[in-house]
């Protein structure tokens, strides 16, 4: 018996361009501005990852011009870091992931959701992807507390390795795909 795929609209976010480097986003970090501007079209070019922009609507004009981005790639997470319910009754081979590797919105936009619906957009790529490919779960970096808080409100949870004991930053925290699966099937009821 065949199931129906979930029904799931169109992401909201556009793929980067060679212009978006120049854009003037600003983050809190550093690092992922500097990711953004320097390495994000590298990395697309390579087929390393792929950088997903979200763009200001004409509604807003005073707005920047890219409020946020995020980059997916596809990896493996090893068995020893997945908690038992996970990996119950799957092959014992390394488990695919969608990797969410950043995650960023610009500064001028803290408040506004950017950062919740950059997020929705991942997940409903990770699903896309899911569909296409065998993908257990989505996996992603908490540069900090405040994005481990972030993706916890969504229910992501550490690894087993990213528990007590290892490295406090970056914390490697999961999300079963088959959790987003339901979540937007319910949503779809």
């Amino acid at each position: 018996m065949s199931r129906k795929p979930p029904v799931i609209p169109a992401p909201y976010t556009e793929a980067l361009t060679h212009e978006d480097a120049a854009s003037g986003f600003q983050c809190e970090h550093e690092a992922l501005n500097r990711f953004f501007r320097q390495d994000a079209g590298q990395n697309q070019r390579r087929d390393v990852s792929r950088t997903w922009v979200l763009r200001r609507p004409d509604t807003r004009p005073d707005w920047p011009r890219v409020l946020g981005y995020y980059t997916l790639s596809v990896g493996q997470v090893s068995r020893d870091e997945a908690p038992e319910e996970v990996i119950k009754r799957l092959p014992r081979y390394p488990l695919p992931a969608v990797i969410l590797g950043r995650l960023a919105r610009d500064s001028r936009v803290r408040g506004a959701g950017v950062g919740e619906q950059l997020l929705d957009d991942a997940h409903r790529r990770a699903l896309a992807i899911g569909e296409n490919a065998g993908v257990v779960l989505v996996v992603v970096d908490a540069k900090d507390a405040f994005a481990a808080r972030f993706y916890a409100r969504f229910g992501y949870r550490p690894l087993v390795g990213a528990g007590p004991g290892a490295p406090e930053w970056p914390r490697r925290l999961f999300l079963p795909l088959s959790y987003l699966r339901a979540s937007f099937e319910d949503d779809d009821a």
